[in-house]
């Protein structure tokens, strides 16, 4: 139901907005102008990246990164030789962190969203600042996050990448489809790099950079403060944020819970111990507290997260011509309840509703505890010349603990959990590839994989009643072996025109959730208020992918389209074992269950012209199609003799698939090389989503447009000034993977914003 409020009630609410924001851009535009009158610190030497390779299709070299940032389809020219030698695969998009301060994003995955230079990619908001990634139709554990391997600990509450502050992010790659080795045993990747520390050429320097930003919509506030300096062979980086927000409001002038504080600390230590022997070392801390989700059945009371990595890269180590190795550990921990007045009210659940197992809930009151932990290796030999004509070998290491309860706190002790069971994994993989440059018309990429993983759980958890393998009459020990292997192609067909290829299969395994949770209260489907059931007897995913694209770079023209399709055996989805509640309560139970086949198809496309110095035109377009071609078998323990007890259905869409996703516009600016300023001015239109999976009770999505202004002001090296206005038109919508739960969730509505970013 779309909710309604008056005409005068919108119109001064957008005007306080709007005279909150002019305040606020008044006093940045005074602190700039002002601090930018002192000279201008020296600039680091970024002793860590290397010249870009040329031989790649898109590789033109901006003429200042701020042209790669705002306006620009494209920025894999911007990357460093060994960043960008992982990106001569077929639709690789790559996102410079510096786009966060233009684009006034939170999470790593917000900033994703944010980019023109992504295609293929989908984005689930369930808060400001927590956002889950889909490449392509696909989720969280066919998706991997590596750069110290992320995992969420539950699958609603919190994703791969929103424990990354978006300003902390060097740059990322997105590789849809099993086209590398490096990253694991899943179907698409996130490569992500953290900032490195600086170094400087004329003796030990210090300086510092402080940010602040604002936000309407919500009354949302940011700031950072970093100090960071070093001399020609070291480096260091501190540097602490904090976010504040509150409820923010739709286009309609409803509002909706999403309260947060979240605060970061980040600690960069870097040491070149020869000229070929350097060393990183990275400290992540995060504290989150009275985190509001929309349309989930809990908040996040208390979120803890600490993460380490250390990186070596040598460059000329005696058994190899590269070696890279890295250590990770991260750990997250959190609390939360479905206490607030907020959720309450916008979530009712009446006495009466049943939750798992036929239980009757004769109340909402419940809390979560989750935790988990990741803890691994990598190590990297390459011989030969990075990028046109070498070889590696790798091998890695995975253990990950993940474990989760659910209490409803009206239900006997000793059987009112709903838990995931204390749950590890354990993978050891080997990997190879070769990088070629067969011809000046042809360079090839091959590579293979192989993994081992073993995976268990706890039998006896408190307040489950019963032993968990008796629960699920299975035994909670397994072993998986898995492979992958592909090939891609780059026939150079002009100087100007490339044609990319890739063909590749590879094997996932079941998540330590998807094996082992018991009637957990995650929201996954569409309806939001989900409570699933895992299977310790569910089979690896098989997926066999093929791409084929063009990609174009003249002086004056980018652009490029890629088309993609995907067989996937064994396919994990859901068997639906209750049907909702038609009183808004608990509306659905779920198992997960092997699909025999399915497949995932679709297109991107790019493009950007520049018609003058100052003026260039730009857009994007990415559509998936998803299709369950065999919904016919039941989960091993729905108890339904059809698949969520629907006949009559041989296929149909797979769920959470978003719709036709395009974007258009132009970007004015400096035509200096400084690129002092800069103004983006873009619509996104967005298709209705019809093809739905009706048997898991998904719903249709309306189509919508959405505009965007974006500028930038710089003043010499001391001093970035943004402002900008998202969605200026007030177009009340939502996405397609919005839930819809109790009063539905909607999307932010006309939020105007400003920053300034201060470096001395």
């Amino acid at each position: 139901m779309i909710h309604s409020i008056t005409y005068p009630l919108t119109k001064l609410s957008l005007a306080f907005k709007l005279k909150s924001f002019l305040a606020s851009l008044a006093l940045v535009v005074t602190a700039a102008t002002t601090f930018a009158q002192q000279p201008a610190p020296l600039e680091p030497v970024d002793r860590n990246t290397e010249p870009p390779n040329a031989n790649s299709p898109g590789s033109k070299k901006p003429t200042n990164d701020l042209e790669a940032i705002l306006g620009d389809v494209s920025s894999i020219g911007s990357l460093s030789d060994v960043r960008k030698s992982r990106t001569d695969l077929p639709s690789v998009d790559a996102v410079l962190g510096k786009e966060s301060q233009l684009r006034e994003t939170s999470d790593t995955g917000n900033l994703i969203s944010k980019s023109n230079t992504v295609r293929g990619v989908s984005s689930q908001q369930r808060t400001p600042i927590v956002t889950d990634t889909r490449i392509r139709g696909q989720r969280v554990g066919q998706v991997l996050a590596s750069g110290s391997f992320w995992a969420p600990v539950r699958m609603d509450l919190d994703t791969m990448m929103n424990k990354i502050d978006s300003r902390l992010i060097d740059s990322l790659l997105i590789i849809k489809g099993p086209y590398s080795p490096r990253y694991g045993p899943g179907f698409s990747f996130v490569d992500i790099d953290m900032l490195a520390t600086p170094r400087y050429d004329d003796g030990p320097q210090s300086h510092g950079m402080s940010s602040a930003d604002f936000q309407s919509n919500g009354g949302q506030w940011y700031g950072r403060q970093t100090v960071f300096g070093g001399s020609e062979d070291w480096g260091y980086r501190v540097s602490y944020g904090h976010r504040g927000g509150s409820d923010y409001t739709a286009g309609d002038g409803s509002t909706f819970a999403s309260s947060y504080n979240s605060g970061d600390l980040n600690v960069a230590l870097g040491k070149d111990f020869t000229p070929d022997d350097k060393v990183e070392f990275n400290l992540l801390r995060l504290d989150q507290r009275n985190l509001e989700f929309p349309g989930l059945y809990y908040d996040i009371r208390k979120l803890k997260t600490e993460g380490y990595e250390i990186k070596y890269t040598g460059t000329d180590p005696a058994f190899c011509d590269r070696l890279f190795a890295e250590v990770w550990y991260n750990r997250t921990s959190f609390t939360g309840d479905t206490l607030n007045e907020s959720k309450q009210s916008s979530i009712p659940l009446d006495p009466g509703n049943l939750g798992p197992d036929g239980i009757e809930l004769t109340d909402g009151n419940a809390i979560t505890d989750a935790s988990g932990q990741s803890l691994g290796y990598r190590t990297e030999a390459i011989y030969g010349d990075l990028g046109l004509d070498h070889w590696s070998l790798g091998t890695d290491l995975n253990i990950q603990r993940q474990a989760l309860n659910d209490i409803e706190l009206s239900l006997p002790a000793n059987d009112n959990n709903f838990p995931l069971s204390p749950s590890k994994s354990v993978d050891v993989g080997f990997y190879f590839e070769k990088v070629n440059l067969q011809t000046d018309w042809l360079k090839t990429n091959v590579g293979a994989r192989v993994d081992t993983m073993h995976t268990t759980a706890d039998d006896i958890v408190p307040g489950l009643d019963g032993a968990l393998s008796d629960i699920k009459d299975a035994d909670l020990d397994q072993n998986f072996l898995l492979w992958s292997t592909y090939g891609t192609a780059n026939i150079f067909l002009t100087d100007h025109w490339t044609v990319t290829s890739g063909l590749g299969f590879s094997q996932r395994p079941p998540t330590l959730t998807e094996l082992y949770v018991d009637n957990a209260f995650i929201g996954t489907l569409q309806r939001g208020l989900t409570f699933l059931d895992g299977d310790p007897e569910l089979k690896p995913e098989r997926l066999k992918q093929i791409d084929l694209g063009f990609v174009g770079s003249y002086e004056r023209f980018q652009g490029g389209v890629n088309a993609y399709h995907a067989w996937i055996s064994d396919f994990i989805t859901y068997d639906l074992f209750t049907d909702p509640s038609p009183d808004g309560g608990l509306p659905q139970g779920a198992d997960f269950v092997n699909t025999d086949r399915a497949i995932l198809k679709g297109i991107d496309s790019f493009g950007k012209f520049e018609f003058t110095q100052r003026l260039s035109l730009f857009g994007t377009l990415s559509y998936t199609q998803g299709e369950d071609l065999t919904r016919e078998k039941p989960g091993r323990r729905s108890g339904n003799s059809v698949r969520s007890n629907t006949t009559g259905v041989d296929r149909e869409a797979l769920p959470g698939i978003a719709p036709l996703d395009s974007r258009v516009g132009f970007i004015l600016h400096d035509p200096t090389p400084s690129r002092k300023w800069g103004v983006e001015l873009s619509a996104r239109m967005v298709a209705s989503q019809t093809r739905v999976a009706t048997t898991l009770q998904e719903l249709e999505t309306d189509g919508f447009a959405t505009g965007d202004i974006r500028t930038f002001r710089r003043f010499k090296n001391r001093a970035l000034m943004t402002c900008g206005v998202e969605n200026f038109t007030n177009t009340f919508y939502r996405e397609h993977l919005d839930y819809r739960t109790g009063t539905d969730v909607f999307r932010p509505g006309v939020n105007f914003y400003s920053g300034l970013e201060l470096t001395y």
